[in-house]
C-alpha cells in the first residue's frame, strides 16, 4: 500500500519482513539505499556517452579482427570494442566518480547527518564541520585532501583507459 511504499508493500505480501522498513532511516539500509540511488541516477549520462560511442565504432576493425582470427566476441570486446570507447569510458568514470565524491544525494534523502551518520559521506561531513561546528580550518583541510583525492582518482582512472586509446 501507499503509506508503507511499494517495495515495504511487495516484501510484506510475500512474506519476507514483518513489519515495514523505514529505508532512509533505518541505519542498517540507508547506505545501500542511497548508493542503488546514486547509480542508478548516473547511468542516464553514462548510456548516452556509450550509444555515441558503440555507434562510431570502426566496422573495418572487425573485419580485419575476424581475417587475423579473431573467433569470439570476448576477444572483440577486449581488443577492438574497449580500445574505441576508451574515451567514453574515461568520461563516464570521471563523471561518475566526481558525482559520487560531491553527492548531495545522502543529506537531500536522508537529512544531514544522516541518522548514527550511517551513510555521510565526506562531503556531508564537511559540510557539518564547517557549517554547524563551524570549524572552519578543519573544513578547509578537509576540502583540500578531497580535491587531491579526486586529482589521484582521476589520474588513476586515466592512466589505465588510457593503454586503450587507439589515437
Amino acid at each position: 500500500s501507499d503509506t508503507k511504499g511499494y517495495a515495504n508493500a511487495i516484501l510484506l505480501s510475500i512474506g519476507a519482513i514483518r513489519a515495514p522498513i523505514y529505508w532512509l532511516s533505518d541505519p542498517q539500509y540507508v547506505l545501500a539505499c542511497i548508493i542503488i540511488i546514486q547509480l542508478w541516477s548516473s547511468l542516464g549520462v553514462s548510456f548516452l556517452s556509450f550509444i555515441a560511442g558503440f555507434k562510431n565504432l570502426n566496422k573495418e576493425y572487425f573485419e580485419a579482427a575476424a581475417i587475423d582470427g579473431v573467433r569470439n566476441r570476448w576477444q572483440e570486446l577486449w581488443t577492438i570494442t574497449l580500445p574505441q570507447m576508451a574515451p567514453q569510458l574515461t568520461f563516464s568514470a570521471v563523471m561518475t566518480i566526481s558525482s559520487s565524491f560531491g553527492s548531495a544525494l545522502a543529506s537531500q534523502l536522508a537529512g544531514s547527518p544522516t541518522t548514527q551518520y550511517a551513510a555521510d559521506t565526506l562531503v556531508t561531513y564537511m559540510s557539518d564541520v564547517g557549517n554547524t561546528r563551524f570549524e572552519v580550518g578543519y573544513a578547509a583541510a578537509i576540502t583540500v585532501f578531497l580535491f587531491l583525492l579526486m586529482l589521484l582518482v582521476n589520474y588513476i582512472f586515466r592512466s589505465i583507459l588510457a593503454r586503450y586509446n587507439t589515437d
